[in-house]
C-alpha cells in the first residue's frame, strides 16, 4: 500500500501544474477576486504535495470567525505568528461559539482586526473576553444591533486594558463611548454612527478634543453622532491637517460642528440633511464656511426630502441631481450666489425652466452668471434655453454687460418638450462677437425627431462661431463621464 502510495504521488510530480514552484503556487489565492475559506480548503484537498503548500502558508489561515472550536484552533496553529483576523457575529443566522472564542482570546497579543456584529445586550458579556493587550491591533470595528430602537445604545470606553497607539481605522455604530480614547496617535479612518447624543453639549467638546489627539485623521464619518447643541467655546477651531474625506449626517448638529474645524482644501466633505420644514431652497444658509478653503462643491439631491452635499477639491462638481418638481430651481440657482463662483469653468443646467415675463436683471440666471468670470463651458439639457440666451445676449441686460466674458463653448440638448430658440440664439452670438466675445463653439444636440426648420438658423451662426455641429442622439449622456473629476471647477444643476 505505501509503495502503491509512494507511485502516485511521483505520479503526481511529474504533471504539468508541478512544474510551477512551490513558491509561487502558494501565491495563487492572492489573485482571487475574493478570498473564500471553502476555496482555501479546496486547495488543501488537492494532494499531499499541495495540501502542504497551502498549509504551511501562515498568511491563509488568519481569519477567524469563531464558529467552530476545534477549526478555531487548527487556523490558530497554522497562522503561527501572523496577525490574526477576527470577525465575530451574533445574529439572527450566524453566531459565534463562546467555546471557540474562549480558544481565540488568549492570543489577542496577536490580534490585527477585530470586527464585532452583535446585538446591543451581549457586548458587556463579550467584552470580558478582551481583557490581554492588544499591541498589533490595526482595525477595529463594532456594530450593535438594537434589541429595542427606544433603547439607548451600549456603553464603551476602551476595549483592551493598554493604549492603542497601533490602531489605523476605528468604526463604531450604535456605540455610546466617552470620547477620546488613550493614545491614538496613529489613528487614520474614524467611523462613528447612530451613538444618539443630541442632548449632551459637552460631547462636542470631546469630540473635538479627540481629533486634536489623532492628528493623521484621513476619514471621518459621522452619523447622527453630534448633539444639537454646544458649550464649545465660538472662537475654537480644530484644524484637521491631513483629512482626505469627511462624511457628516446631522442637521442643524453639521452646521455647529463645522463651525469649528478648518478643513484643508483638497479635502471632500459630505453632508446629509433634511430640508426644514418641506423648504424648496437648499438650506446652504445653516451652513458655515467660514473655515473652508476649497475650491468647488457637490451637491447631490435625491427625490424626497434628503439631500447630500459634497465640497471637494480642485477637480470638484456642483451637481443637485433628482430635484423634487415642486421644489423651486430658481430658488437653487439664487443659492449659488452664496459661493465663490470665480473659479467656475464649467456649468450645467437641467430641466430647468422660466416664464418669459421677466426682467433679466432681476431674474434667478442672471446673478449666478455675473459671478462666473471665467466660465468656459455651458451645457444646457432640456431647459428653457431662452432664459439663458436673454442673460448672455448683453443688449438685453440694461446695464449691457457681459456676462461670461470668457465663455466659448455652448452645449445645448434640446427636446419635444423645449425646442430651441434659434433667432435669440443667432442675436446673442452676434451681440458677443460685436463686444469681443466671441463664442468657439456651439453644438446642438436633438434627443427627438429632428427639427429640419432649426437647420437654416444653426448654421447660419458659423458666421459669428469658429464651430457649429448638429446632431440626433437618443439618450441624455452619462453626466458622471463627461463631467466627472478631470480638473478644473463645474457646477452642475438638475
Amino acid at each position: 500500500m505505501e509503495v502503491l502510495s509512494l507511485v502516485l504521488s511521483m505520479k503526481n510530480t511529474f504533471a504539468p501544474i508541478n512544474r510551477i514552484t512551490p513558491e509561487a503556487l502558494s501565491l495563487i489565492p492572492d489573485h482571487w477576486g475574493h478570498q473564500e475559506e471553502k476555496d482555501i480548503i479546496r486547495l488543501t484537498h488537492v494532494c499531499h504535495g499541495w495540501r502542504e503548500i497551502f498549509t504551511s502558508r501562515s498568511s491563509l489561515w488568519t481569519h477567524l470567525d469563531c464558529k467552530n472550536t476545534e477549526k478555531t484552533r487548527v487556523y490558530i496553529e497554522r497562522s503561527r505568528s501572523h496577525p490574526l483576523e477576527i470577525s465575530l457575529k451574533k445574529l439572527k443566522n450566524t453566531s459565534y461559539s463562546n467555546d471557540a472564542l474562549l480558544v481565540a482570546a488568549p492570543y489577542t497579543n496577536r490580534l490585527g482586526s477585530l470586527t464585532i456584529h452583535i446585538h446591543s445586550n451581549a457586548l458587556s458579556r463579550l467584552l470580558n473576553h478582551f481583557h490581554f493587550p492588544a499591541p498589533l491591533l490595526k482595525e477595529l470595528k463594532i456594530t450593535l444591533n438594537l434589541n429595542n430602537p427606544s433603547h439607548d445604545p451600549a456603553i464603551l470606553n476602551t476595549i483592551f486594558p493598554d493604549h492603542l497607539s497601533p490602531l489605523r481605522m476605528l468604526s463604531l455604530s450604535n456605540v455610546v463611548t466617552d470620547l477620546p480614547w488613550r493614545n491614538l496617535s496613529n489613528l487614520t479612518v474614524f467611523e462613528f454612527h447612530h451613538a444618539r447624543y443630541t442632548v449632551d453639549p459637552l460631547f462636542m467638546g470631546k469630540l473635538l478634543d479627540f481629533f486634536e489627539s489623532v492628528p493623521l485623521l484621513r476619514k471621518i464619518s459621522l452619523h447622527d453622532s453630534i448633539p444639537n447643541s454646544s458649550t464649545v467655546s465660538p472662537g475654537r477651531v480644530v484644524p484637521l491637517l491631513a483629512l482626505e474625506d469627511l462624511a457628516i449626517n446631522n442637521l442643524p448638529a453639521q452646521s455647529i460642528f463645522l463651525d469649528h474645524l478648518s478643513i484643508p482644501r483638497c479635502a471632500s466633505l459630505n453632508l446629509c440633511f433634511a430640508f426644514p420644514g418641506g423648504s424648496p431652497t437648499v438650506p446652504l444658509c445653516f451652513i458655515n464656511f467660514g473655515n473652508f478653503n476649497f475650491a468647488t462643491i457637490n451637491l447631490f439631491m435625491d427625490e424626497g426630502s434628503w439631500a447630500r452635499m459634497r465640497l471637494s477639491g480642485p477637480s470638484g462638481v456642483l451637481r443637485t441631481c433628482g430635484v423634487r418638481q415642486d421644489w423651486s430651481t430658481p430658488s437653487l440657482l439664487q443659492s449659488l450666489g452664496k459661493f465663490d463662483l470665480s473659479k467656475a469653468r464649467r456649468l450645467s443646467v437641467t430641466a430647468y425652466s422660466l416664464s418669459p415675463n421677466y426682467k433679466i436683471n432681476d431674474s434667478p440666471i442672471f446673478h449666478p452668471l455675473l459671478l462666473m468670470n471665467n466660465l468656459r463651458t455651458l451645457t444646457l439639457v432640456k431647459v428653457n434655453d431662452l432664459s439663458f440666451i436673454r442673460a448672455l445676449d448683453p443688449e438685453e441686460n440694461k446695464s449691457h454687460i457681459v456676462l461670461c466674458p470668457e465663455l466659448e463653448d455652448l452645449v445645448i440638448y434640446i427636446s419635444s418638450q423645449m425646442s430651441l430658440s434659434s433667432e435669440q440664439l443667432k442675436e446673442m452670438v452676434r451681440n458677443r462677437a460685436a463686444r469681443s466675445s466671441k463664442l468657439s463653439s456651439i453644438t446642438i444636440i436633438n434627443l427627438s425627431e429632428p427639427y429640419r426648420s432649426h437647420n437654416h438658423a444653426i448654421f447660419s451662426l458659423k458666421k459669428y462661431v469658429s464651430r457649429v455641429e448638429y446632431r440626433l442622439e437618443a439618450s441624455l449622456p452619462d453626466w458622471d463621464a463627461v463631467f466627472g473629476d478631470r480638473g478644473g471647477d463645474e457646477y452642475d444643476i438638475k
